[in-house]
């Protein structure tokens, strides 16, 4: 089925696109705010994540409860979230009620109250959050890999914040940041399902007509370098591994994206995957191997997420790295070309059924990419790949990528130690 895709633009700022879903019954619509934790300065860490929390404290016009039934009392979801890049509000509906579900996500954006009390309430909450994302050695290893490996760019600092940061952020820098969105930097609509392009249009050039626009974009600048860092902590029994690489934006055109992404799927995306088979499913050292790619405005990254026992964590790396670099000599193996784009083809097509996830790649494209590919489109795309295209593509991805390593392991043992050219090929 062909996708019918509709693009608006206000003279305010405001980008609205819709991907039209005839036989859906129900309708997923956000807005999303291009900027998240990389453009904070060093003064406002947590920021952007705090202000996604705060906005559902209530308006001039709904109070947080109100907020929270006006779109559960008619079966639906108000969800939130905040990334490096972006910064995201959207519901999923029955189709009736898209103008309810756009009147609460524009009241929150617009109307926020910022009230000083309720802002105490959810630093205490926020500062939970963090505490729960302290007991997940997965979730610090990464943010340990971010911070030295792109060390003076936005990217290194945590989307959350430190405990320190988030105590230190004022309600003045909060009301701040309520301008920008209100009267400086665009925002982006999508909707999928059962949608009218014409009536969300109408529909948005109502509930933001307040809305200003001054032409200030959030500007990324990406740095990175080579490193290596081991941490120990206490009350953890596995060794976590992130190892991993990025290059500049510029080498990524279409094909390269496509390429990079059929890499990825082959290598750890899944139980089929190689880095799965080896070293889970042959070795049986790790329960958790996977590897990941991030598409920012400005750069990609690519890594390698494992947790195994510290004697084993340099078996594990080599593993890993092996595999790696028998990828970039010898290319796919027999048959794992043609079922690595199945896989992703057949992925995307199973997510079609879902207007939440169309409208979240659609925005997430829009908003790392400066534009959006149909599904028709990408599905040409990957099948026009060759698997030589992919390994060339990959080796110079992997020729011209800074890499970076980050451990995090039980305290009390030997210090792990790792060479910082521990990738070579």
């Amino acid at each position: 089925m062909k996708q019918i895709v509709k693009k608006t633009e206000l003279e305010n700022g405001i980008t609205i696109l819709t991907d039209y879903m005839p036989h859906a019954y129900s309708v997923a619509v956000g807005v999303w705010i291009p900027r998240g934790s990389r453009h904070e300065s060093k003064e406002e860490y947590g920021l952007s994540h705090f202000y996604e929390h705060l906005v559902f404290k209530g308006t001039e016009n709904r109070t947080a409860l109100e907020i929270a039934r006006a779109i559960e009392d008619k079966g639906g979801n108000l969800e939130a979230y905040t990334t490096r890049q972006e910064t995201g509000f959207y519901a999923q509906i029955e189709r009736s009620h898209l103008p309810l579900a756009i009147d609460v996500i524009a009241d929150m954006l617009m109307h926020p109250r910022m009230d000083k009390k309720e802002m105490e309430k959810e630093r205490r909450v926020i500062i939970e959050e963090i505490h729960s994302y302290d007991d997940i050695p997965e979730e610090i290893v990464g943010d340990i890999f971010n911070a030295i490996h792109f060390k003076g760019c936005g990217i290194a600092h945590s989307i959350t914040g430190n405990i320190k940061q988030v105590k230190s952020l004022t309600h003045r820098q909060m009301l701040k940041y309520r301008e920008q969105v209100t009267d400086e930097i665009p925002l982006l609509v999508c909707a999928s399902g059962k949608v009218d392009h014409q009536e969300l249009v109408e529909l948005c050039a109502e509930k933001f007509r307040q809305k200003k626009y001054k032409g200030n974009l959030p500007t990324d600048a990406y740095r990175a370098h080579n490193s290596v860092k081991v941490v120990q902590k206490q009350d953890i029994a596995q060794s976590n591994l992130f190892w991993g690489l990025s290059f500049d934006q510029g080498m990524m055109d279409e094909r390269t994206r496509c390429a990079l992404s059929l890499f990825n799927v082959a290598m750890g995306a899944g139980m089929a995957s190689r880095l799965f088979q080896k070293i889970r499913e042959d070795k049986g050292l790790a329960y958790s191997v996977y590897s990941t790619a991030d598409i920012y405005r400005d750069c990609t990254d690519w890594g390698v997420s494992l947790a195994t026992e510290p004697h084993q964590l340099k078996t594990a790396l080599d593993l890993s790295l092996g595999e790696t670099r028998n990828f970039l000599k010898r290319g796919f193996n027999k048959g794992e070309f043609e079922r690595t784009k199945a896989n992703i083809l057949g992925g995307m097509y199973l997510g079609a059924d879902s207007p939440e996830k169309r409208v979240v790649r659609m925005a997430e494209q829009m908003l790392h990419l400066g534009e959006f590919r149909t599904m028709e489109h990408s599905e040409r795309v990957i099948n026009s790949m060759t698997e030589d295209e992919v390994v060339s593509i990959t080796n110079k991805l992997f020729d011209a990528a800074k890499f970076s390593a980050a451990v995090i392991e039980p305290a009390g043992r030997k210090k792990t130690v790792l060479p910082l050219n521990f990738f070579e090929h």
